[in-house]
């Protein structure tokens, strides 16, 4: 059986009043008196003998005073107990005096006041609170002024047992909270790769709300799948099929004159280019080869090698040696886009190949004139070109970047742009790809 959420969060709830109930009435019925332990007359007529004060909390001042002690506002004087102090003792009730304080009134009869009869236990009566004990001697009165402190060890179990029950109540609720959360993030987690459509199915576990929705979105998942692949073969079918009557306007060509001809060649090449360029978007070069290790610095300074046999202006001002996992022939397609793009419209290539926190970061640098920040961000788009700061008539059809960034995704790596900064101007690509351990 597996119940729902609903279900799952009344039983908490209901769980949690329960153990509520039960902690309330624990303290209630086992636990110790809010205060300690009164003080019996023995033990208060032993203070003035010099004994310490009783175990608890009891907190005892002596003193000598040649006026006898008064009961001040709140107090009263008890000649009772005081007799009984005098008796154990073994002296006169008139040299004994006991100032304690007031009981609290009735609460049957508040109006009339009238004071309950004292305590009595198995030595006499029972002292609470504070009270003042005095004896007569020969150089006056010798006193004994007692306070009943704060019984710390009933708050110590009281906070003790109150801290048990809340860690008990915590333990489930956390597991019970962390069952039902576990299927939610595993969705989160999937809906936020990305390419949702390429990750594996979400494993159906959870309440049966939360399955429902593993389900929804498997199915979701499928049909952008199914969509996708749908576009892609279409592209890649129309654009394969454009190769061929390209191929014969190219013949028909040759029949023109040598200017026009050598301009309609010119475009034909560059279509050629175009369909060639959205073909490899569109199959998504590198997603499917075998990813073996392989020395990206190899890679970066043989590319610098052949492009600046070229005559280009490309040079490695940085290398470390790092080793990655992935496709060579793809990961060198993403690269020398990059390069190229910085050479077409910066003039030059100056690539950097750093190593920190188990990341390798080839960064390709230009001069050129850079691009506005809010273009930045639009720069991997397919087809997107930066008209702003770019040369239309030297440009592509703008889907190397793109190419270059599902190449980096597909290895689980990151593709970024950023201008110079330091008073130099250009642009600054880099691709991060993880480290083969």
């Amino acid at each position: 059986m597996n119940p729902s959420i609903l279900t799952r969060i009344v039983a908490l709830v209901a769980a949690t009043l329960l153990l509520a109930l039960g902690a309330m009435m624990l303290v209630a019925f086992r636990g110790p008196p809010p205060h300690s332990r009164p003080m019996m007359l023995g033990e208060a007529a032993a203070l003035l003998q010099g004994a310490a004060a009783p175990a608890g909390s009891w907190t005892v001042a002596r003193y000598q005073s040649d006026p006898a002690p008064l009961a001040e506002p709140g107090q009263m004087e008890d000649r009772r107990a005081a007799a009984q102090v005098a008796a154990l003792l073994g002296g006169r009730p008139a040299d004994v005096r006991l100032v304690r304080e007031l009981p609290p009134v009735r609460m049957a009869d508040p109006d009339r006041k009238v004071w309950p009869r004292p305590n009595f236990g198995p030595d006499g009566t029972m002292l609470h609170g504070a009270f003042l004990l005095a004896r007569r001697t020969e150089g006056g009165w010798q006193v004994v002024q007692a306070r009943q402190g704060a019984n710390e060890r009933w708050y110590a179990i009281t906070l003790s047992l109150m801290a048990g029950i809340f860690i008990l109540l915590l333990l489930p609720a956390y597991w019970v909270a962390r069952r039902i959360t576990q299927p939610i993030r595993r969705l989160a987690d999937g809906a936020a790769t990305e390419r949702p459509e390429r990750a594996d199915p979400l494993p159906l576990t959870g309440p049966p709300e939360v399955r429902a929705v593993g389900a929804a979105y498997n199915h979701m998942r499928a049909r952008i799948a199914d969509y996708l692949n749908e576009r892609t073969a279409m592209l890649v079918a129309i654009a394969h099929d454009l190769r061929t009557p390209m191929t014969r306007l190219s013949f028909r060509l040759e029949a023109l004159p040598d200017g026009p001809r050598a301009k309609a060649q010119a475009d034909v090449q560059e279509m050629r280019a175009m369909v060639t360029d959205l073909l490899d978007f569109m199959r998504g070069e590198g997603d499917g080869a075998a990813q073996v290790r392989i020395d990206l610095s190899a890679i970066v300074e043989t590319l610098a090698d052949d492009l600046a046999d070229m005559g280009q202006d490309v040079a490695v001002t940085h290398g470390s040696r790092a080793v990655v996992r992935g496709d060579a022939v793809a990961l060198r397609r993403c690269i020398a886009n990059l390069v190229e793009n910085a050479v077409r419209y910066g003039g030059l290539a100056r690539i950097a190949l750093t190593v920190a926190n188990g990341r390798v970061t080839v960064a390709v640098e230009d001069d050129g004139p850079g691009v506005p920040d809010a273009a930045i961000e639009r720069l991997c788009e397919p087809f997107y070109r930066g008209e702003a700061s770019r040369n239309r008539e030297t440009g592509g059809v703008g889907l190397g970047l793109s190419i270059a960034r599902r190449i980096a995704d597909s290895h689980g790596g990151r593709l970024s742009f950023a201008n110079r900064v330091g008073g130099a101007s250009g642009l600054r690509a880099s691709v991060t790809l993880p480290l083969d351990r």
